[in-house]
């Protein structure tokens, strides 16, 4: 079966948004396109071409919240042992190459009830800088010992890095530049490289401490706000309030630098007029990237890859239950619904899925370079601290992921024993998986999806070859695809609006999990 392009028409979107290229209008039966043009009530409205609709065409597509933990990470592969992972660690060619570089602080000052990744609480008072100060060094001593051990690694090109965590800006001033100091003197960095520092809003209350992460190098933040609600904070254990949410966007807005702020729907207490309250919020502050959230409450700690989450231990689940605190689908999907379509007549688009950017934010597709290395490119991803992922690409047609350990007072013990890197296992990505996990990162961009580049790094044709093409036009049926002017494909707003969804259910399940020999060109 061969799917051609077809005839292209044009559908200018508002000033603010450039000209989108899609195929003429579905057929009868053909699930109806979401528009960026227009009355966003019409456009959203539930029983035209609202997410309810669309869930409602597509029952594949409705994942409970507790089995919902999609990441556009793979999760399949071929497990390897820690040894094999640094043997190809070794081999990999990656000097010359761009990589983005990730740093994992373990730490939080508070621990909010919803979350699962890797994290400890931090300690209080005069024992939390001896502890930074430790952490600080772990940190430092594993890159040391992977630019020791892998000269490629200072030998690539870092186009971006982040502080992520935990809550990476509980490090000090003096934290910040002790790391930054040495890493942009290890590292080869490009001219515009995009270094972001992630925290949460009583961390950037002070603009003191803003002004000094931008003295120490840092051109970009990422703010976890998560909701303006003080009782749904409370309930989350949040121990930041509405006022100190906006007095932190009110000194990020002023560096002048890019910056995300991060809102969650789906938790207990929130509502759709409170989730559409916070996002109009945002919008008229004109925060630079507005990322939006579904909560995940599904086990990471039970998969092996994050910690069991406060919600996730079962009295306390099913007390929420009873409680009746946890929206339904339907109700979660439509604080998404809304929050959509207020950032549609604010004039933001998404760039990546999910990631909602002022017209003019970022250059080249308004996506963050950490976007565009991490999802649009899949470059090498070199990360570390406990829990961290990485992978290593280079343009292969195999994709390795590689994992550290989840124990955090393993990690530490490894690091100051002088084990040289604290990999616990690797995933071996070929054929089908390996281009799944490409597609589903392209996808997760919301940039056009280069076919020409799944022929040459992959020797597949997306749309002439089994399994892609049936796969490819499906979601074009569906509208959740379309194609660009350069015949290249790009998510429709209803394809971003499920798109995690979408990557789990038709890319990573039917691509990932197809059980055929590659096609190879």
């Amino acid at each position: 079966m061969t799917l051609s392009p077809p005839k292209l028409s044009l559908d200018v979107s508002p000033a603010e948004s450039p000209p989108r290229v899609h195929q003429p209008a579905p057929a009868t039966g053909d699930a109806p396109r979401l528009s960026a043009a227009g009355d966003r009530r019409a456009a959203m409205s539930r029983d035209s071409t609202g997410l309810g609709a669309l869930l409602d065409r597509h029952p594949e597509l409705q994942i409970e919240r507790d089995d919902y933990n999609i990441n556009v990470t793979a999760n399949f592969g071929e497990h390897l042992e820690r040894e094999e992972v640094l043997a190809r660690f070794a081999a990999h060619r990656g000097s010359g190459l761009p990589a983005h570089l990730y740093f994992h602080v373990p730490l939080c000052s508070y621990i909010c009830h919803f979350c699962n990744y890797v994290k400890r609480k931090a300690p209080r008072g005069p024992e939390l800088d001896q502890v930074l100060d430790g952490w600080v060094s772990l940190l430092l001593t594993e890159a040391r010992a992977y630019r020791q051990a892998f000269e490629w690694t200072s030998e690539s090109v870092i186009e971006s890095l982040y502080f992520g965590g935990g809550t990476a800006a509980l490090l000090r001033p003096t934290h910040l530049s002790r790391m930054m100091n040495e890493i942009l003197a290890a590292y080869r960095f490009s001219g515009d490289c995009e270094r972001s520092l992630e925290g949460n809003p009583d961390n950037f209350c002070d603009p003191a401490y803003v002004k000094a992460a931008m003295d120490a190098g840092f051109n970009r933040f990422s703010v976890g706000i998560q909701s303006l609600s003080d009782e749904v904070t409370r309930f989350t254990n949040r121990e930041h309030d509405s006022a100190m949410s906006l007095r932190a966007i009110g000194n990020l807005v002023a560096t002048g630098v890019p910056f995300n702020a991060d809102l969650m729907f789906g938790l207990p207490y929130q509502s759709v007029k409170s989730v559409e309250h916070d996002v109009r919020t945002m919008c008229e502050i004109r925060v630079p990237t507005i990322t939006i959230y579904r909560l995940r409450n599904a086990d990471r700690a039970a998969m092996g890859i994050g910690n069991r989450s406060a919600w996730n231990v079962p009295q306390i689940r099913t007390r929420l239950y009873d409680r009746g605190l946890f929206p339904s689908l339907e109700e979660t999907y439509d604080m998404r619904e809304s929050a959509v379509g207020t950032l549609l007549e604010h004039g933001y688009r998404p760039s990546p899925c999910g990631w909602w950017n002022a017209p003019g934010t970022y250059p080249d597709g308004n996506i963050p370079r950490v976007s565009r290395n991490k999802w649009q490119r899949q470059d090498t991803m070199i990360a570390h601290g406990p829990g961290a992922y990485g992978w290593l690409t280079g343009g292969s047609a195999d994709i390795l992921q590689t994992h550290n350990t989840a124990d955090i007072a393993g990690y530490a013990s490894q690091i100051e024993a002088g084990t040289h890197t604290p990999i616990a296992f690797g995933r071996l990505l070929t054929g089908h998986q390996a281009v799944a996990t490409a597609l589903g990162f392209a996808f997760k961009a919301n940039q056009p999806i280069d076919v020409q580049r799944f022929r040459q790094q992959f020797g597949v044709d997306l749309i002439d070859d089994e399994p892609y093409s049936s796969v490819v036009e499906s979601l074009i049926a569906n509208d959740f695809l379309e194609w660009t002017p350069g015949n290249d494909l790009r998510p429709t707003l209803a394809g971003e609006a499920l798109h995690e969804e979408i990557i789990s259910v038709y890319i990573h399940g039917r691509i990932g999990g197809f059980g055929g020999g590659t096609c190879k060109k």
